[in-house]
């Protein structure tokens, strides 16, 4: 990237590094095909996707979880 580019960005508000982020988050989500997920980010999804089946007999909604501890 260009220093001139981040220099610039540098000079940004919060806000408007927030805005910024926002928007590059977006344009990256347009297309999420191009996004690679490393190997290791997937097994542990499919790991907890696994727990989350074997524990569903016993797990409770969040909003039952809340109203039981509010």
């Amino acid at each position: 990237m260009d220093n001139s580019v981040l220099r610039h960005i540098s000079q940004l508000s919060k806000r408007e590094k927030q805005l910024l982020t926002e928007a590059l988050w977006d344009s990256i989500a347009e297309d999420p095909s191009v996004i690679d997920i490393p190997e290791s980010h997937k097994k542990e999804l499919r790991s907890r996707l696994d727990t989350l089946e074997e524990d569903s007999k016993t797990a409770v909604s969040w909003e039952s979880f809340v109203k039981r501890f509010s």
